[in-house]
């Protein structure tokens, strides 16, 4: 079954940080886009963006029609230096079940950094094992020369590397749920999102309704959104419908999310999560 979702949308603010130089950066040069982060925060000094993202690692049950096929989770935990910008690092992990992996087995994690100046993406990497499909890939948005360098591994372990151009304050598809949370959002009014996963595309995300909905972690306040994928998502193959439930608040978080597959859907609903805010 392919594939479920956490994510999307955005154009980011526009940035405002000082400029700080870095390395030439090519395929010969950065082999593991990991190694761009630094666990502490070597860039204190620059002016963060009046927004505000969460601190939170969010539980989700997934299920295939009544059938419970897995587990995911959404997570932000800290500030880090990543290609010395302040960034937030995301990240997304999906498994399948015991009852799942005898006929489709699921292990993904998606990551992604984001400038903690202007939430604009600094990069994501993405490794997916989901039943015969296999993807093993980062990105790295250098957004002072206006150019993306990616690495791509093959299930047979070739390494092939390319690049390209990117426009202003990028997204990827996880970042994107990130500024998003931070938008007001009205029933009957779209957002537009420019997003690059190795090429440019606008994602148009519709704000469809408020609704009022149960899932184990509680009553919520919702507003239903359902973005237009047309490439691959996080656990989303493009042009499959996605519809994405966000409380009501400031907080904006997703609590449930589903998407259509060959036969029926895929359901995500959140358990448990823990809920703050970092202060910029």
């Amino acid at each position: 079954m392919k594939k479920l979702s956490f994510l999307l949308l955005l154009i980011s603010l526009p940035g405002s940080a000082a400029e700080l130089k870095l390395p030439l950066i090519s395929s010969s040069t950065l082999s593991d886009i990991h190694k761009l982060e630094k666990p502490e925060l070597a860039v204190s000094s620059v002016p963060l963006a009046a927004l505000t993202v969460f601190p939170e690692n969010l539980k989700f049950e997934i299920s295939w029609g009544p059938v419970n096929v897995g587990e995911a989770s959404l997570e932000v935990a800290q500030k880090v230096s990543f290609a010395e910008k302040p960034a937030y690092h995301i990240i997304s992990r999906a498994h399948s079940n015991s009852f799942c992996d005898v006929f489709y087995k699921v292990r993904d994690l998606n990551e992604s950094w984001m400038d903690a100046t202007n939430l604009s993406s600094l990069g994501y990497s993405k490794n997916l094992r989901e039943g015969h499909f296999f993807r093993d890939e980062w990105v790295f948005f250098n957004h002072e020369t206006h150019s993306f360098l990616a690495k791509t591994v093959s299930k047979t372990g070739s390494v092939s590397y390319s690049t390209g151009t990117i426009i202003p304050h990028i997204q990827d598809i996880l970042s994107s749920l990130y500024y998003l949370r931070s938008q007001t959002l009205t029933p009957g009014k779209n957002v537009f999102v420019n997003v690059n996963t190795k090429k440019n595309w606008p994602l148009l995300v519709r704000v469809l309704r408020k609704e009022k909905i149960t899932v184990p972690a509680g009553t919520f306040d919702t507003v239903l959104v359902e973005p237009l994928v047309r490439k691959h998502g996080i656990f989303v193959q493009k042009g499959r419908k996605l519809q994405v439930w966000l409380t009501d608040d400031a907080q904006k978080i997703p609590v449930q999310m589903q998407v259509d597959i060959l036969f029926g859907h895929v359901n995500a609903v959140l358990v448990s999560g823990i809920k703050g805010f970092f202060s910029l």
